[in-house]
């Protein structure tokens, strides 16, 4: 039997690690990486989603129920029709009951195009919805008939309930709200 030294002994003794053990902890720790980071990323990317399509819904559903809003209390001229110079299919000019019931031109909603901010000017010009790719207004008649757009000025008086439909893009989510707004002050007539 070989004795061994003190000295040999702690020459084959030694703490640390070879080559091979450290690629492998490298190698396991990168397996356990790549396993808890897909998940987290994942988390993320839905976070972000989700947050962009709350944005582009309550920035949509604002804006129409603004619009909305502001329609519905649309004034009546002294022939009893509605206070409306203009309408086509991205735009209306209208006054309600505070505004200018000469020329019913207080209020304008408008959209300028493809990835513009839906507008109202009167007393100021206000965003009402942004990253719009479409808007969409159809007029109708106390028949329930669609009048053609742009709305003839024979035919504005005869408005009495209106469709909007707004398309929003953002981060790649697309959201359409529509609505269907009646004017209070013309039922009946």
């Amino acid at each position: 039997m070989v004795s061994r030294s003190k000295k040999d002994f702690q020459m084959n003794n030694r703490n640390g690690f070879s080559l091979l053990e450290m690629i492998m902890v490298i190698t396991l720790l990168g397996i356990v990486a790549a396993i808890i980071a897909i998940p987290l990323f994942q988390s993320a990317r839905g976070w972000f989603e989700a947050t962009t399509r709350e944005g582009i819904t309550q920035s949509g559903r604002i804006g129409i129920e603004r619009m909305e809003r502001e329609i519905r209390n649309t004034a009546r001229t002294a022939a009893n029709a509605p206070c409306i110079s203009a309408a086509s299919a991205t735009s209306i000019t209208f006054s309600d009951l505070s505004g200018d019931l000469s020329l019913c031109n207080s209020i304008t909603f408008s959209w300028a195009g493809l990835g513009n901010p839906i507008q109202r000017t009167g007393g100021g010009t206000f965003t009402l919805a942004d990253d719009v790719q479409t808007l969409d207004m159809r007029y109708y008649n106390s028949n329930n008939s669609e009048i053609a757009r742009p709305v003839a000025a024979g035919d504005l008086p005869t408005i009495r309930r209106l469709s909007i439909e707004i398309e929003s893009t953002k981060g790649g989510e697309t959201l359409r709200k529509y609505s269907e707004v009646y004017l209070s002050n013309m039922r009946g007539y």
